[in-house]
């Protein structure tokens, strides 16, 4: 059941793909003798699995994790951000994010770690696999849970930690832990709606979320609101009403958002030239990738590798 033990064939690095030449990339790969497409444990064991091994540099994801601190304080390194988590913060990290963990002694928590796969079991569970991804897309990316909340998600982690470990099937396992799974991101969705200012109307929620995953897709060759709208299928005065709707900024400023955080991974995390990232995120001129960036991060590009490569590397 363990993982992060690359020797033993749990948690591998993917073979490199140009381009480009990113910080090293781990993929979720149980042994067989497991079963499960999911895995639930308490950070005393995720602490020693990760002093055991490498992984104590920031790695990229393939695989979501969320992070539950149950007691003490964590400093993890998301996307070269350090996110200031107490007693009571839900973390929820997708696949390609970039981690660097903080687990050191005193504090405490869940980490349930499952692969995108598990949100597609089967074609004949259609209908709960739309529920679950729903879920998943809803779930804030930090939440701060009052002691209620936060007594309530844990026992949910907690118990499903114990049925990985029953005595039973493991198709059935399977499928059980997807409805615990399914049940929980739906309470954080709805805890995230309650402290949230305002709830967008729902065809704007599902706009945004469409819009969102087509852009994880292609937003290092495209660019424009009015290429993300045409395939949308609606007007761009629509995409950018719905993600305003959804997190506060419009469609263009949400698309340099997206393409600035993957310049800065790059610029943070590897050694990759300037004018080779410019090419990877779809800029004609390196000049003009310069100007973009100093204009969403305040410095040039390499000022801003200066300052960030040596700390989480």
């Amino acid at each position: 059941m363990a993982l992060f033990m690359v020797n033993k064939g749990h948690f591998l690095p993917s073979a490199p793909k140009p381009p480009p030449p990113a910080l090293e990339r781990v993929i979720y790969t149980p042994p067989a003798s497991y079963g499960l497409d999911i895995e639930v444990l308490p950070f005393a064991t995720l602490r020693k699995r990760i002093l055991e091994n490498r992984f104590r540099q920031a790695h990229q994801i393939n695989f979501y994790l969320m992070m539950l601190i149950t007691e003490g304080r964590s400093s993890p390194v998301v996307d070269y951000l350090p996110q200031e988590c107490d007693t009571g913060t839900l973390l929820l990290l997708s696949p390609n994010q970039a981690l660097k963990f903080d687990l050191h002694e005193g504090c405490n928590g869940w980490v349930v770690i499952f692969k995108a796969e598990f949100l597609d079991p089967s074609t004949e569970d259609a209908g709960g696999r739309i529920m679950l991804s729903n879920a998943l897309q809803g779930v804030p990316a930090k939440l701060n849970l009052t002691s209620e909340a936060q007594e309530i998600v844990s026992a949910s982690m907690q118990q499903m930690h114990a049925d990985t470990m029953a005595a039973a099937g493991k198709a059935m396992l399977n499928a059980m832990l997807r409805f615990e799974l399914q049940a929980l991101m739906l309470r954080l969705t709805i805890l995230g709606e309650q402290m949230a200012d305002h709830e967008p109307h729902p065809t704007e929620l599902s706009r945004f979320r469409r819009f969102k995953q087509l852009l994880e897709e292609k937003f290092a060759q495209q660019h424009a609101v009015a290429d993300y709208a045409a395939e949308l299928g609606c007007t761009v005065k629509s995409l950018t009403r719905a993600t305003q709707a959804s997190v506060n900024m419009g469609a263009k400023e949400y698309i340099a958002a997206r393409i600035n955080l993957e310049a800065k991974r790059l610029l943070t995390h590897t050694r990759m030239p300037v004018a080779l990232i410019a090419e990877y995120l779809g800029f004609d001129e390196s000049t003009n990738f310069v100007k973009f960036f100093k204009r969403n991060s305040g410095m040039p590009p390499n000022e801003f590798r200066k300052q960030h490569y040596s700390i989480y590397n």
